[in-house]
């Protein structure tokens, strides 16, 4: 959990980032209806992917500048070299 709040402040400071997701998300969820075509039934059914592709997609976009500094100081190294697991599974009873 330390990890993730860490990650979460440092991704907060760098309000570029943020900005410019958002912008790719409103873009892309405004400009879909155009290439798809008006008809609400089809809009409707697809609009709850759309918003989801969009959103990872703009998530997506702020990952390079979210690990660049752990690589380069090499904190990501020591994350894959410690002993506890990589993934967030919970221990096996």
């Amino acid at each position: 959990m330390a990890v993730v709040g860490r990650d979460l402040k440092l991704a907060m400071r760098r309000q570029a980032d943020i900005v410019s997701a958002l912008f790719f998300f409103v873009i892309v969820v405004s400009l879909f209806p155009l290439g798809i075509g008006p008809e609400p039934d089809l809009l409707r059914k697809l609009a709850p992917g759309v918003l989801w592709v969009a959103a990872l997609l703009a998530t997506m976009l702020s990952l390079p500048r979210l690990f660049a500094d752990d690589y380069r100081d090499g904190t990501l190294e020591q994350l894959a070299l410690a002993p506890h697991p990589l993934d967030w599974s919970l221990p096996e009873k």
